[in-house]
């Protein structure tokens, strides 16, 4: 990477002040590509010391998308492709445009832009337009606890949001856009069965406790009491207490299978419920990337040798710096701070 220039320009360049915000654009964008290394987030520390306006420099680049939202989305209300999305049932839409650069130069000026940054949030700056349009939904670190019926409890973790299913009033089932939710039905066997839809999957249960996981295309299903019943692609799959099952959009197509059911031990399953994140040789990679969707700003780990490293161990919700410096410890890494919230592990 070419870095920024740390002074400021002659007579005749780019105003300083814009300089600052386009050189901060790029830092974001190559903390956010992968192809970040040591070297880079070393030369990013130096320039963020350089004076307090780069500082805020870097802070306003990585939250202003999260600002621009609103402008976003009225740039796209002239949008055809989007308009019609909006009203396509859930389960039918699909992106209609391609993935656009980060932050490139004519992202504020086009509505298409706009919109695509809405199917696609660069960084996970910001929910995507399902979930923007979910009828309930949280933020980084929040969890919401609602009551859909009296015999119906949903429980959305970080960064989640669900979309109901109802008719004449009457709520009796949800969409999962993504994150996680926790259900509690205690309906009575002649009661209708409420029913969770997530990845092409319906899930139904009457009297049960149990958790469904959307992120990406993978979809994790766990059965804590009773007994739920899952529907993919024409097939179905019973599920008992104690019993998981990972499944994805095109499992029975790769696989010919809904997936293999595994155990969980419930009594030793301490989760986010109980505010605790916990890991068993989990590869440090996605260690770091279930820690960003619980801490506001962004851990950015960088090497491939350390993305594989594995990971044991159990942190508290509350207190995730802690366990980003338990990491550093645990791995003799290199820690850089950055303004608004960023850190880097090397």
């Amino acid at each position: 990477m070419k870095y920024p220039q740390q002074g400021l320009p002659r007579d005749g360049g780019p105003r300083a002040p814009d300089l600052l915000e386009q050189q901060a654009k790029d830092w974001v964008r190559k903390l956010g590509s992968g192809a970040a290394r040591r070297s880079d987030a070393r030369a990013l520390e130096r320039w963020c010391a350089t004076s307090p306006a780069h500082r805020r420099a870097f802070a306003a680049a990585h939250l202003q998308w999260a600002a621009l939202r609103p402008a976003a989305e009225l740039a796209a209300e002239g949008d055809v492709e989007l308009h019609a999305l909006r009203r396509a049932p859930l389960g039918s839409r699909a992106p209609v445009m391609r993935r656009r650069v980060f932050m490139g130069g004519a992202v504020a000026a086009s509505a298409t832009a706009a919109g695509v940054l809405l199917l696609h949030p660069p960084m996970d700056l910001w929910p995507s337009l399902q979930s923007m349009q979910a009828d309930y939904k949280t933020g980084t670190g929040e969890q919401r606890l609602l009551a859909l019926a009296p015999d119906v409890k949903v429980e959305l973790n970080t960064r989640s949001s669900i979309s109901l299913r109802a008719d004449n009033g009457l709520t009796h089932g949800i969409d999962l856009v993504d994150g996680e939710v926790a259900v509690d039905v205690a309906r009575t066997p002649d009661s209708q069965a409420f029913t969770v839809f997530a990845g092409g999957g319906r899930v139904r249960a009457t009297r049960a406790v149990f958790e469904v996981r959307q992120l990406a295309k993978t979809i994790s299903l766990t059965c804590r009491e009773g007994v739920l019943e899952l529907s993919l692609a024409g097939r179905s799959q019973p599920l008992a207490s104690g019993q998981r099952l990972v499944y994805g959009r095109d499992t029975l197509a790769r696989l010919g299978t809904m997936g293999t059911v595994s155990r969980v031990d419930n009594a030793a399953a301490a989760g986010w419920r109980e505010g605790i994140l916990s890991f068993h040789r989990t590869a440090l990679a996605q260690v770091v990337e279930e820690i960003n969707r619980y801490r506001p700003g962004r851990v950015v780990l960088i090497g491939q040798a350390l993305a594989v490293k594995p990971v044991s161990g159990r942190f508290y919700i509350r207190d995730l710096d802690m366990a980003i410096a338990q990491i550093q410890r645990l791995f003799r890494l290199e820690v850089t701070s950055l303004p608004g919230g960023v850190v880097v592990l090397s």
